[in-house]
């Protein structure tokens, strides 16, 4: 913020440097008069970046007219009229008053001559040469009259001529406040100057294209857009009387200047949304934009919305934990999402698989990317292999018209996770393996080869070694997921744990009582949790929701109301072969106990079980699916 002063004569230059000095504030000082000061004004501004000019009389009025900033005139009052005339009736009482013609109403002239017993000749200029006019026919005429003036270019003029000449001197007072003003002034031009250039931007950069008038009807704004939309220079505009322009797109989006808005309007074979908003005056505002390009940014915004559900919203700060057991685990998975290879997380239903891969995907690289996941247990084989690999249209009965992109081509540049592996048929994961390897993914129905960059990180609750023996699952696979391992500890086996989780459990849901329910707490301990965080949370709402309840019926609000898989190991005694001896409960909760027997005593061979029980390999699987024993 820099202030430029056009100085009339040196005293006046010396004066302004004084009170700089003492306002401690920066001035540039340039001397000269009407076109010498505008000449110097002009380096100011191109050389010293000056965003107010000081200036007197008609210099000012001079620099008003030519300049685009503000100018601050220092006018000449009253006081320093009288003083001077004083000063020039001791030489003379018959004076010549040299003056700037738009100064004609601001002095009065025959006060003066009565107050001072003088004789005033009023003599008006336009510039320079008239001054030098009037004081050469002075001399010719040989009129010894005294000249008082504003201008200091008189001064030099009459020493020439030898004619007696006395300048209208500013005081210190007038350019004190002058400097006050034109700082005030030099901050606002430049806060002002700041927002038009914001506004400028935005309106270059807007989608649409943007007309706007003055309130003399005169272009103003005609942004980039509009100028390629009309295939018109905005120079060629600017300042121009827009309904007077001959132009037939110009002449119809101005129509008859009323009010429109989403207004469809023709030209040839383009189509325009118009908006015309009239303002103060003949100002007008008027915004359009092509037809397809509004279409094309409402299917992009579709496709954005539909697109958001691809991220990771958790980090590793969002795991809740005090045990060393957990701490190693996120240690080694914060090492894992440095790389791009493939990581399997394993661990019981509940454990939080997808917090840790989510978490994995926000540390990694990939964090700027898509994170897509699918879990493959959800979904028919049929549905999960369209969405995984996409589809092409007509590629099946009920195919989405134009196709549909799989999940590999939604996750380019990030992470694909796939949780619950174990479940996915067998055809399905020979064409998983390939993707993998190849790096490439092609659609149902389609011929064409699509390039994939996806990082896979999968989750399971299987012992996924036990599949490939039961031929379930391919070992090609597991060893292509299985470059990294993550495996999360079962909430059993970090009871430190606990106290945190049901603290951020309690206060989650308004409650903070229980914290001081030694009852509660030894409760807590003391259960082990086979469903893990995911268990704890909902008991804890249970809890939060009923109240203060007794010990047993504490139990009823637990998943496995008849004890934890440890508890029910101690009541399932082997009376002899072949027998088991069961914990009286419903019948579901006894069903529950035989099949967990079995499971440990056929170590997970679900063939052998099904002969066992008399019951189909899948009808087993859907209990155990359903019992959430695994």
């Amino acid at each position: 913020m820099k202030v430029g002063v056009i100085s009339p004569y040196p005293e006046f230059t010396n004066l302004v440097r004084e009170i700089s000095h003492e306002m401690d504030v920066p001035v540039i000082v340039k001397e000269g008069a009407l076109q010498r000061g505008l000449s110097a004004a002009n380096l100011m501004i191109e050389k010293e970046n000056v965003s107010v000019i000081i200036a007197r009389g008609a210099t000012a009025d001079l620099l008003e007219n030519k300049l685009k900033i503000p100018i601050i005139k220092i006018t000449v009052n009253n006081f320093d009229l009288l003083k001077t005339f004083q000063t020039a009736k001791q030489t003379s009482s018959q004076i010549v008053f040299i003056d700037h013609y738009e100064n004609y109403s601001l002095y009065d002239i025959p006060f003066i001559e009565k107050l001072y017993s003088v004789n005033i000749e009023l003599k008006q200029y336009h510039d320079e040469k008239e001054i030098a006019d009037i004081m050469q026919e002075m001399k010719q005429q040989g009129q010894h009259k005294v000249i008082v003036g504003t201008a200091h270019c008189m001064e030099r003029t009459a020493k020439k001529l030898e004619l007696s000449c006395f300048i209208i001197k500013s005081t210190k007072e007038v350019m004190i406040e002058a400097l006050h003003r034109a700082f005030e002034t030099a901050r606002l031009y430049e806060r002002e100057k700041l927002r038009q250039i914001h506004l400028q931007t935005i309106i270059s950069h807007a989608f649409d294209g943007v007309i706007a008038t003055d309130v003399q009807g005169n272009i103003s704004v005609f942004n980039n857009v509009a100028s390629d939309l009309l295939d018109i220079k905005s120079q060629e505009l600017i300042g121009r009387e827009l309904k007077k322009i001959h132009h037939p797109k110009l002449k119809k989006l101005y129509g008859d200047g009323s009010e429109v808005r989403k207004k469809i309007s023709s030209f040839g074979n383009q189509r325009y949304v118009v908006n015309r908003i009239p303002l103060e005056g003949e100002s007008i505002v008027i915004t359009f934009q092509e037809t397809n390009k509004v279409m094309e940014q409402d299917s992009q915004l579709r496709r954005n919305l539909h697109n958001r559900r691809f991220y990771a919203k958790y980090t590793f700060k969002d795991i809740l934990y005090q045990s060393a057991e957990m701490e190693q685990v996120i240690e080694l998975a914060r090492f894992y999402s440095k790389t791009d290879k493939s990581v399997l997380i394993t661990g019981e239903s509940g454990t939080g698989k997808e917090l840790f891969a989510q978490s994995i995907h926000n540390e990694s690289n990939r964090n700027k990317g898509p994170f897509v996941a699918i879990n493959c247990a959800a979904l028919p084989k049929d549905l999960l292999e369209s969405e995984l690999f996409g589809y092409e249209d007509g590629a099946f009965t009920g195919a989405k018209k134009g196709g549909k992109p799989g999940l590999f081509e939604m996750a380019h540049e990030g992470t694909l996770f796939l949780d619950e592996i174990g479940e996915l048929p067998i055809d399905l994961q020979a064409r998983l393996l390939r993707v993998l390897q190849e790096r490439e993914v092609m659609r149902i129905g389609g011929e064409k080869i699509i390039p994939i960059n996806v990082r896979i990180i999968s989750a399971t609750n299987k012992d996924l070694k036990a599949s490939i023996k039961d031929n379930t699952f391919r070992e090609d696979l597991y060893f292509r997921l299985n470059i990294l391992r993550v495996i999360i500890p079962s909430l059993r086996e970090r009871k430190e744990d606990l106290y945190v989780l049901v603290n951020h459990f309690l206060q989650k849901n308004g409650e903070v009582d229980y914290l001081y329910d030694e009852e509660f707490l030894l409760f807590i301990k003391n259960y082990d949790w086979p469903g893990n965080v995911r268990e704890l949370e909902n008991v804890i709402e249970r809890m939060t929701t009923v109240g203060k309840v007794s010990k047993d019926m504490k139990k009823v609000l637990l998943d496995h109301p008849i004890g934890t898989i440890n508890q029910v190991d101690n009541n399932l005694k082997v009376k002899e072969k072949g027998s088991i001896e069961l914990t009286l409960g419903t019948l579901e909760e006894m069903e529950n106990q035989i099949i967990h027997h079995f499971q440990k005593s056929y170590q997970g061979n679900k063939q052998e079980m099904a002969d066992k029980l008399g019951l189909s390999r899948t009808t087993l699987w859907k209990k155990i699916k359903k019992l959430d024993i695994l």
